[in-house]
């Protein structure tokens, strides 16, 4: 009876690392394309100010 317990145990932590694994990898994949895109923004609202003071 210890044995399947045991085992019950060790198979519900690893889905739960797995599954927590899954999110925090999704979340990255969702979050990556935001980042590269705001540095992206920010470095042409950079160029447009050196550009108006050029002028």
């Amino acid at each position: 009876m210890l044995d399947i317990t045991l085992i019950l145990f060790i198979a519900s932590a690893g889905v739960v690392i797995a599954i927590t694994g899954f999110f925090v990898i999704l979340g990255r994949r969702i979050l990556e394309p935001k980042k590269k895109l705001q540095q992206k923004i920010d470095k042409l609202e950079e160029e447009v100010q050196i550009l108006k003071n050029h002028k």
